[in-house]
């Protein structure tokens, strides 16, 4: 299997400067580097490794809180024993400013924290209860109270009051109740926000701010289940409403996923003024309350970015009524498991789009329908295409061949999920002649395409797996790893292929094909990856999926 981690995002967080996480206190320290401008004191920390940061704050007071800067801007509980004293730390960093008017009498940890993240190990808790071992009624309500009780009211005093420069919250633990959390946030400066998984025991709302405040939330990421277990956790409707309530007025970005059977309504429409970016994936609605609150009738929209699941027919009837979104220059449609292809008005009512990206569709439909309507697609720049047949019909590639304002096209076709068989016998040949029109293309991406060894076993949709080397190659290149031999000939076959595309389209510099990624340097190929690689993230980037 391939892996995914071609220009993936190694970046840690930067810490904040130091004069803000200082909180106003002088500089005393004698180090040489305080004498530098203020700002290259950041550049210089994120050079330091771990122990170097460990020395750095046994020199002095600033020295420590320099340290901190870095050490702690972002912080994941993880319930070890280490994240328990740092969560009573930070709690009583909180209860000292709620009695000072915000004052502490030393630089704090809280105030050096950019991002948290709230994810229990299981391991650590099993290890702090001797989960392990049996335990009573009593005991286990013992450990359930810490837990709720104790714990997450901690974590909920450090946001609501320790956290001076906190801008993400992320809250990837299933076991959190949010209402230990979520009412801290109006208190907190947090902009990002998400909930990953997060198990109810009951649809509850989540309490208002009164005065009609909402929280300062400008990306929400949303995604809560029922709690199986729960024989009163029947629907997640009312808490959904409620957080994207108390987020609206400030929300520039929501990525909502939800789960099928699992149906949301919002009574009567809310109000995004400010939602530029939105996605959508299988959220089952019971009415046009909550499509009609992202989508205001009139020329009112803000959008800028849509990524839409179509699979339910009620999606699918109120885009097809919606028509031109005019700020709208993004639109990625997921369409699996459609039993009958989808009327495509709401995409041709969009032409001035810049990206589109669609998945599984029938040659037929491509080629009577779809792509006859973006050859008007002036603006469009970015395409992304899945055919659902293990190949693409020429006719297809004769209509994208007309989108001449194209820099980036990403082709697909056949199985879409798992490794282990992959269909699309790709027809390098057919594609380099149909295509040739195109010279604006700078990146191209072929992803699930396969190939056949030159002996013609094994089957093409083994063909990653399998990893057969010619018999006439075996030995040359064989010896005693035959699969590191025959990564060795896959590798210089694409090498050969993309050698074709880069002098075939003289502006392109990047391409995907089997796996590898390949740039190109002085005209000649380059591969940018040790190994086979998906690319899925940077795909998923470029091509405007990631939202």
């Amino acid at each position: 299997m391939p892996k995914s981690e071609y220009g993936k995002d190694s970046v840690a967080t930067r810490p904040l400067f130091f004069d803000r996480v200082n909180e106003g206190f002088p500089i005393t320290s004698t180090a040489p580097f305080f004498q530098l401008p203020i700002e290259l004191l950041n550049d210089i920390t994120t050079y330091l490794g771990t122990e170097d940061l460990k020395s750095l704050a046994l020199v002095d007071r600033n020295c420590r809180q320099l340290a901190r800067s870095v050490q702690f801007c972002t912080v994941t509980l993880d319930y070890s024993v280490q994240k328990h004293s740092l969560v009573a730390a930070l709690d009583e960093e909180a209860q000292g400013r709620s009695v000072n008017n915000g004052w502490l009498p030393q630089p704090s940890i809280g105030a050096c924290v950019r991002r948290l993240i709230v994810a229990t190990e299981p391991g650590h808790f099993a290890e702090a209860h001797n989960i392990a071992e049996p335990r009573d009624t009593e005991d286990l309500r013992k450990i359930w109270n810490g837990y709720f009780g104790v714990y997450t009211v901690q974590i909920g005093s450090a946001i609501a009051g320790a956290f001076l420069n906190l801008e993400e919250l992320s809250l990837q633990d299933g076991n959190v109740a949010p209402k230990h959390l979520l009412g801290a946030i109006p208190a907190s400066p947090i902009r990002t926000l998400k909930l990953g998984r997060t198990a109810l025991e009951a649809d509850d709302p989540i309490p208002i701010p009164s005065g009609g405040a909402r929280w300062g939330v400008e990306s929400l990421e949303l995604e809560v289940i029922r709690d199986l277990n729960s024989s009163s956790s029947q629907c997640t409707a009312n808490f959904c409403k409620s957080v994207l309530e108390a987020t609206s007025e400030n929300l520039e970005r929501l990525v909502w996923r939800g789960h099928f059977k699992d149906q949301q309504s919002f009574g009567q429409p809310i109000s995004f003024p400010r939602l530029r970016t939105l996605s959508l994936s299988l959220i089952s609605i019971s009415d046009d309350t909550v499509l009609g609150s992202f989508f205001p009738s009139g020329d009112t929209s803000t959008l800028r970015a849509l990524s839409v699941d179509i699979r339910t027919e009620r999606v699918r009837t109120f885009l097809s009524t919606l028509g031109q979104i005019k700020t709208l220059q993004s639109l990625y449609c997921h369409s699996f498991a459609i039993a009958k292809d989808p009327d495509i008005s709401f995409i041709a009512s969009n032409s001035q789009l810049k990206s589109l990206a669609l998945s599984p569709y029938t040659n037929e439909y491509l080629t009577t329908t779809l792509l006859p309507t973006l050859t008007k697609f002036t603006s469009l720049t970015s395409l992304s295409l899945i055919s659902q047949s293990p190949l693409i019909d020429p006719s297809s590639l004769t209509y994208i061949s007309k989108i001449k304002s194209l820099t980036q096209l990403w082709l697909s076709a056949g199985k879409q999920s798992g490794w282990a068989v992959v269909d699309w016998e790709i027809d390098h040949d057919t594609l380099l002649t149909m295509l040739s029109p195109l010279q604006g293309l700078r990146r191209i991406a072929f992803t699930r395409d396969t190939y056949r060894s030159k002996d013609g076993v094994p089957p093409i949709e083994y063909y990653y797996e399998y990893r057969i080397l010619p018999e006439a190659l075996q030995p040359v290149l064989g010896g005693d790893d035959l699969d590191a031999a025959w990564e060795e000939w896959h590798r210089n076959r694409m090498v050969d292929v993309a050698r074709r595309y880069f002098g075939a389209f003289k502006r392109l510099r990047w391409l995907l094909v089997g796996n590898y990624p390949i740039g190109v340097m002085d005209g000649k190929p380059v591969v940018e990856s040790g190994a086979r690689d998906g690319c899925e993230g940077v795909l998923r980037k470029w091509w405007g999926l990631d939202l």
